[in-house]
């Protein structure tokens, strides 16, 4: 039988994937999302003795505040610094290196997936219209995708989370 904790860090997981989920067919995250991955962080860290409450938000913190800047320079959405803000309430500091460093390896290979897939797509002459919105020429870049991958990356590792 699972613990408490664990179904609380299962939870979270959930979120992050439906978050990527809701950015690849809306290019939206519903901010409850991201308000759940810190509830439950907290949540879990009530249940677990000895998390490093100082560490979780000093995280949170880092993450949001560099956020705010790289949003305000147009070069992440809103959507996507709110959802690292609640991934990071997971990871702490110790774990925010590895988890930044694969989300941006995998927002650089989702990128060129993509550009190569929407120029390929460009060269065939299919209508617009017919296409998913994912593959038009000029919609972003559902990062949450490479947000979720990141988080994986993270989570599988550092399980039980400290």
């Amino acid at each position: 039988m699972l613990s408490f904790p664990m179904l609380l860090a299962l939870a979270a997981l959930g979120c992050v994937v439906a978050a990527m989920l809701f950015d690849l067919t809306t290019f939206e995250i519903p901010d409850g999302l991201s308000i759940g991955l810190v509830g439950l962080a907290i949540a879990y860290g009530l249940a677990t003795p000895g998390f490093d409450w100082l560490s979780h938000l000093g995280a949170v913190l880092l993450v949001f505040g560099v956020g705010l800047f790289v949003f305000s320079r147009g070069w992440m959405g809103g959507g996507d610094v709110k959802l690292l803000t609640g991934v990071a309430a997971w990871t702490a500091l110790d774990g925010l290196p590895l988890q930044l460093t694969a989300t941006a390896l995998a927002g650089g290979i989702l990128a060129i997936v993509l550009l190569a897939t929407r120029s390929a797509v460009g060269r065939v002459h299919v209508e617009p219209e017919r296409l998913p919105r994912l593959l038009h020429s000029d919609a972003p870049l559902p990062y949450a995708v490479a947000i979720a991958a990141g988080t994986i990356w993270w989570a599988v590792p550092a399980w039980p989370i400290g």
